[in-house]
């Protein structure tokens, strides 16, 4: 199957394209997918029938149990939070009571995995989405399935925000300062959350394109991989120049690289992508996930304009 030139599909083959670049930093020869990656796919597949977070997390938990989604069909590492989230469903079977709400839970892991669910709100609610309260509280429930502190909420808020912007036609520094303003707007009228957007402040900044290298720390924290992201994709021209320039960030690079390259993906398609990253088997399961998504519907939204 020649895969469709869209949202859903560019941005998926660019986090798992940054996913296998980080791997391949980490590991060396290695070229099997993270968890982020198998995450992504377990999303998809679970979105694909619809909306239900309980099975969701049913397939979050079979890819910790089986190794379902993962190239080599065995279970991977999982990474604190989402671990503790699929143990604490695994007991309770309960999606509500999942994630993790201590401000130690503020890993990467959900945001990492969100950008199908955006599109699929998008797809379900319409452009603006992101002023809807039952989308960003469907949001928030999909991440809040593991990662469900407040402040990683505002974070995949923010960043559900910065693609409506692109997937609407925006440019990027537009669509940027729509999401900040917006997801201020919005966040600092729930009491919830405002307390929680002093945290983001090194967002909110004059000029957060020109900031030095230096200044920022690509890490697991979600507020860390949100801002070096940004500034990452603002001060790159193509799909190589992102994953060259996120490659080189202070901290530990290979964190945000799923992210970086879902993001530029979307935004410069697959005609930048490579064409030799996964083998036969792997293409085989990507392509079953995505191709059922395609025929579900239910990630069908406007497509993004190629960046000039």
């Amino acid at each position: 199957m020649t895969l469709p030139d869209n949202p859903l599909i560019n941005s998926t083959l660019g986090l798992i394209n940054g996913d296998l670049f980080a791997q391949k930093i980490i590991m060396g020869d290695s070229s099997q997918w993270s968890s982020d990656s198998s995450l992504t796919l377990a999303t998809i597949d679970s979105l694909s029938n619809g909306y239900i977070l309980t099975d969701i997390m049913t397939q979050f938990t079979y890819w910790y149990t089986t190794g379902a989604y993962t190239a080599d069909g065995a279970p991977q590492h999982a990474g604190d939070v989402t671990r503790m989230a699929i143990e604490n469903f695994r007991q309770t079977q309960d999606p509500f009571t999942s994630g993790g709400r201590d401000e130690s839970d503020n890993a990467n892991g959900a945001l990492l995995r969100i950008t199908p669910v955006v599109l699929y709100l998008q797809a379900t609610y319409g452009e603006d989405f992101i002023k809807d309260d039952p989308a960003m509280l469907t949001l928030h429930q999909v991440g809040g399935l593991t990662h469900n502190h407040p402040r990683s909420l505002i974070a995949i808020g923010l960043y559900a925000m910065l693609l409506n912007g692109l997937l609407s036609g925006m440019s990027l520094p537009v669509a940027f300062d729509f999401a900040i303003s917006n997801s201020y707007e919005y966040y600092a009228k729930h009491a919830v959350f405002a307390d929680e957007l002093v945290a983001f402040e090194a967002l909110n900044t004059p000029d957060f394109e020109n900031m030095p290298i230096e200044s920022l720390h690509a890490s697991g924290y979600v507020v860390d991989t949100l801002a070096a992201t940004i500034w990452v994709l603002l001060n790159s021209q193509n799909y190589e120049d992102v994953l060259t320039l996120a490659a080189g960030l202070p901290g530990e690079p290979t964190r945000i690289m799923p992210l970086v390259g879902a993001v530029a993906g979307l935004m410069y398609r697959q005609a930048q992508l490579p064409t030799t990253w996964l083998n036969a088997h792997e293409l085989t399961i990507v392509t079953r996930v995505l191709e059922k998504a395609e025929q579900s519907g239910r990630f069908a939204c406007p497509d993004t304009h190629p960046v000039e």
